[in-house]
């Protein structure tokens, strides 16, 4: 009689450790949001405790799948390709810059201009050529947002510099 070996077949173990960055950064988030908000009116305490409640609960249930894929051996906690040089990992990296440039500048720039240009700047790092493409996707998203949370909602995002040309046109 042959014996059969379990794990013939089975492939490479993958490498799940770049999976839990997003899962502790959001919960990283919710504890911010918990901490930050304790001097807000209720209302405002009350929908971010729900929301973040409900973060945290979906946080846990895939930090607790990965960890029993790794504890049953199915997985590893490694990083896999994360940090290797590959065109997708420098398209995230740029990806990261740039949301970052925008969160620096949003001040001085402003929500939509600084929108449109992350926008524009972000569909062409992911391999986007037709300047139509980049301009009308950016420009409509911008001024959506500009339409629905400034103009609408009166919120006070930063309007920076051009602030003074859209009270001018009446947006």
């Amino acid at each position: 009689m042959r014996s059969v070996d379990p794990e013939a077949g089975r492939g490479p173990i993958p490498a799940l450790g770049a999976y839990f960055f997003i899962p502790l950064l959001a919960c990283a988030l919710a504890g911010y949001y918990f901490i930050s908000t304790v001097g807000l009116i209720w209302e405002a305490r009350a929908t971010g405790t729900f929301i973040g409640a409900i973060l945290l609960t979906l946080c846990s249930v895939q930090i607790i799948r990965l960890g029993l894929k790794v504890s049953r051996g199915e997985a590893t906690l490694g990083f896999g390709d994360l940090f290797e040089n590959t065109l997708f990992n420098r398209q995230r990296l740029a990806l990261l810059a740039l949301t970052a440039i925008f969160i620096v500048s949003l001040r001085w720039i402003g929500t939509t201009v600084g929108l449109f240009i992350l926008i524009a700047a972000s569909i062409r790092v992911m391999g986007v050529r037709d300047w139509r493409v980049l301009v009308s996707l950016a420009l409509a998203t911008a001024a959506t947002v500009h339409f629905l949370l400034i103009y609408l909602l009166g919120s006070q995002l930063p309007q920076g510099l051009f602030k003074g040309v859209f009270a001018a046109i009446g947006i």
